[in-house]
C-alpha cells in the first residue's frame, strides 16, 4: 500500500471515538464557525481498544496509553511549513498527527452523488489530549461541493497545522458558506478561517466574503491577502490592521519563528566578488547580515569559488549553513551552525556527502544538543553546540533517513524497504527494532511515528497507538 493509498483507504474511525477507559469530551463541541455540533461520543471501554502486537519502541512505554481503530477515509492535518521545507519535487502533501501536546486526527464525512461528485465537503477534526486520549475539542467544517476554490487534497487542505503570532503551534480550520442573492447583490460565498490552540481554545477567527478569499494561506497568525513582488499583504486572524511582509523565495525554507527571515543571493558585478548571501527580517525588510559577517570555517580555503553557502532551518534562532567544499575533498559539503539574527558562526560541524541534495533532512534531540543529518548516501550524527562528529554511516550500511530523535539515546529512521521504520542506538548504531510500523504507511506523506512536544509517541501500525515516554 502506498502512502497516497493510505489517505484514501485506511484511517481513523473517529466516529467511534478514541478508544480509552477515560471519559469523553466536554460536550462543548463546535464547528469552525462556532456553531454547536452533535458530536459523537469520544470514549469507549478499555476492552474495545485495538491491541498493539508490535515490537517495543525504545524510549517509550511497552503498552500504549490509548489507541484508535483505523478505518474508513480519514487522515491528519496538512503541514504547509513542512512542505515548504521538504526539498521534494512533485505532488507532496505532508501531514502531521500532532500539534504541541495534542494529537490531531481528521475524518472525512463528505457526501457524493450518483456520479461520485462531491455535493457536501464535510470534515470532522478532533484534538486529543495525548496523555489521556480525552477529546479536548471537536470541530466540524462544511463546504459546498461546488465551492469555487483551488484547494485540493481533501481534509489536509481544509485542516492545517500552522503557528500563532507568538510562534506557538496552532491549527487552522477553513469553513465555507454560500451567501444567497439579496436584491441587486449577486449570490457569493463566505470563507471563515479559525485558528485553534492545542488546548482547543479559539485563538482567532476571520471571515471574508467573495470568491477571491477562498484560498488564503496562513502564517504566523496572519492570512495572506495579496501577494506582491517584493512584499505581500497579511491580515491578522481575528482582526487588526494589515501588515506588509517581505516575500520569501518560492524555493526557500521557512526560517526562524513568526514571519522569520528571507534570504537573497546577489552578484556584485562592480567588484566581481561573486555571489553574496543576504539575510533580512521579513517583517521590516531590514537587512540583518551578509556572508561577510560570518566567520569563515577553518575547513575552507580563502578562495572557495563563487557558490555561496545555502541556509536551512535548524531551530527558531539557529540556522544550518551548508558550504560547498573544494573539488577533490573527501566529502561534498560542510555543515555549520549560525545565529539567524547576526550570522555569527556558532559551530563548525562535520563534512557530509551530497549524493542527492533533495534528500537533505536533519532531526534534533528534544534538548537541541544532538543532530542527525542526511544529505547524500548516509547519515551523520553530530553535536550542535561543539560541531563534533559523533558517528557517520559507512558505505556498507543501509542508508538512514532520520525521522525523529526524541532523546539523545535513540534514533528513529527510515532504513529503506527491507528494514522500514527502524530504531537505532545512538551510541552504538545497533538496530534496536525494525519494521516497527508493521509495513503500514504513515498518514499521507507523514512519518508513521510522530512525537508530541512532551515526548508522547503516535504510531500508525495498522491502527493508531499513543505511547507515553519511558520513565527514568
Amino acid at each position: 500500500m502506498t502512502r497516497r493509498q493510505f489517505v484514501a483507504t485506511a484511517a481513523v474511525m473517529l466516529s467511534l471515538g478514541v478508544l480509552t477507559g477515560c471519559g469523553g469530551g466536554d460536550g462543548k463541541e463546535a464547528d469552525a464557525g462556532g456553531r454547536p455540533t452533535a458530536g459523537a461520543s469520544a470514549s469507549a471501554t478499555r476492552q474495545a481498544w485495538p491491541a498493539y502486537k508490535g515490537a517495543a519502541l525504545p524510549g517509550l512505554a511497552r503498552t500504549p496509553v490509548w489507541s484508535v481503530a483505523a478505518r474508513h477515509d480519514n487522515g491528519c492535518p496538512g503541514d504547509p511549513a513542512a512542505k515548504a521545507a521538504a526539498h521534494v519535487a512533485g505532488d507532496y502533501d505532508p501531514q502531521t498527527c500532532v500539534i504541541g501536546d495534542a494529537v490531531v486526527l481528521t475524518e472525512d464525512l463528505s457526501k457524493t452523488d450518483d456520479t461520485n461528485q462531491t455535493v457536501d465537503r464535510h470534515y470532522r477534526v478532533r484534538l486529543y489530549d495525548a496523555h489521556t486520549g480525552r477529546v479536548r475539542r471537536t470541530v466540524d467544517t462544511d463546504t459546498p461541493g461546488a465551492w469555487p476554490t483551488e484547494r485540493s487534497g481533501g481534509a489536509s487542505a481544509y485542516v492545517q497545522v500552522t503557528s500563532w503570532k507568538d510562534g506557538s503551534p496552532a491549527l487552522l480550520v477553513v469553513d465555507g458558506d454560500e451567501v444567497p442573492a439579496d436584491g441587486l447583490k449577486k449570490a457569493t460565498v463566505r470563507t471563515t478561517y479559525t485558528a485553534y490552540a492545542p488546548s482547543g481554545a479559539v485563538l482567532g477567527r476571520s471571515s471574508y466574503t467573495g470568491e477571491e478569499y477562498t484560498d488564503l494561506t496562513a502564517e504566523a497568525g496572519h492570512l495572506l491577502l495579496k501577494e506582491g513582488s517584493g512584499t505581500s499583504t497579511y491580515a491578522p486572524i481575528g482582526g487588526g490592521a494589515a501588515v506588509q511582509v517581505h516575500d520569501r523565495g518560492d524555493d526557500q525554507d521557512p526560517l526562524g519563528s513568526g514571519f522569520g527571515y528571507y534570504v537573497h543571493s546577489t552578484y556584485d558585478i562592480v567588484d566581481g566578488s561573486g555571489s553574496k548571501l543576504v539575510v533580512g527580517d521579513r517583517r521590516t525588510g531590514k537587512e540583518m547580515w551578509t556572508l561577510d559577517d560570518v566567520g569563515r570555517p577553518a575547513a575552507l580555503a580563502k578562495d572557495d569559488g563563487d557558490n555561496p553557502p545555502v541556509l536551512h532551518p535548524l531551530t527558531a534562532d539557529k540556522g544550518l549553513l551548508i558550504w560547498d567544499l573544494p573539488a577533490g575533498s573527501a566529502h561534498g559539503a560542510l555543515l555549520t551552525v549560525v545565529d539567524l539574527r547576526t550570522g555569527r558562526l556558532l559551530a563548525e560541524g562535520p563534512q557530509v556527502d551530497t549524493g542527492n541534495v533533495d534528500r537533505l533532512q536533519t532531526v534534533l534531540s528534544a534538548d537541541g544538543s544532538t543532530a542527525v543529518t542526511r544529505m547524500g548516501a548516509g547519515a551523520v550524527a553530530w553535536n550542535v553546540t561543539t560541531g563534533k562528529e559523533l558517528w557517520r554511516q559507512g558505505e556498507d550500511e543501509q542508508g538512514l533517513t532520520p525521522l525523529a530523535l526524541p532523546t539523545d539515546k535513540n534514533l528513529f529512521a527510515d532504513a529503506g524497504p527491507d528494514l522500514g521504520l527502524t530504531a537505532v542506538d545512538m551510541a552504538t548504531r545497533k538496530v534496536l527494532g525494525k519494521n516497527l510500523d508493521g509495513d503500514a504507511d504513515g498518514p499521507g506523506d507523514g512519518s508513521a511515528l510522530q512525537f508530541t512536544a512532551d515526548g508522547y509517541g503516535v504510531l500508525f501500525a495498522g491502527d493508531f497507538f499513543v505511547f507515553a515516554p519511558q520513565k527514568g
